[in-house]
């Protein structure tokens, strides 16, 4: 078997007036997964990233630190399904508000930011631009089949860099999960956290979800 190693991308500037930018904790976040690569995931064939920003940040710190020398491809299905900034548009416009009086700002901006995402998934919310939910699942699924039909050597790892949502989907696709779920495993994704799929011909597992071990605790977030 072969292993897809996924990385949801460091935290990136949440609540800026652009979003598509790593933090300085996201590009820490980014360096501790380089390193924890390089002493437990040696010899990354190829390293995939989606076409934003943080993403290439996030890769690029990641290979930095972990000495990763593999070519890079950027591939538009690993592409998220909205930005923060379009995200929270979405939210203001279906009457959220987040700078209520006595309220965390933080919190407030976060539930937002959650009930926009699940109106989309739903089909209650477009997001301009961007497709609908199908359509994401489709992207995503293209690029998964294609990925995991290669056959691969024995022991091949390709290294992921991408968005919660991508992660969620992929995993959707892997355990034959409906819809519904997507949300649900979307949520709990923290930034420069390692899911991985063995795949073999086409046949894909899940063999971990969501880790974030290799992060100190000071290094953990999950927007």
């Amino acid at each position: 078997m072969s292993l897809l190693v996924l990385v949801r991308h460091g935290r990136a500037a949440f609540g800026a007036d652009r979003y598509d930018t790593l933090s300085p904790l996201g590009l820490a976040q980014a360096a501790a997964t380089g390193t924890w690569l390089a002493a437990h995931r040696p010899g990354i064939a190829t390293l995939w990233q989606g076409p934003r920003r943080r993403h290439a940040e996030t890769a690029a710190e990641i290979a930095r630190a972990g000495s990763i020398a593999a070519p890079i491809r950027a591939h538009a299905g690993l592409d998220e399904f909205g930005e923060g900034e379009e995200l929270f548009a979405l939210a203001s416009a279906s009457g959220e508000r987040w700078d209520v009086p006595g309220e965390d700002a933080d919190l407030a901006r976060r539930r937002a930011y959650d009930r926009a995402i699940a109106a989309w998934a739903a089909g209650e919310g477009a997001i301009p631009g961007r497709p609908d939910f199908a359509a994401f699942r489709a992207g995503v699924r293209a690029w998964f089949a294609a990925a995991v039909a290669v056959e691969a050597p024995r022991g091949r790892t390709e290294l992921v860099v991408t968005s919660a949502g991508v992660i969620a989907a992929v995993v959707c696709e892997t355990l034959g999960l409906p819809d519904r779920h997507w949300l649900e495993l979307l949520r709990p994704i923290a930034n420069a956290s390692l899911t991985e799929i063995a795949f073999s011909g086409g046949r894909t597992g899940l063999r971990g979800f969501n880790a974030h071990g290799h992060l100190a605790p000071d290094l953990v977030s999950a927007i």
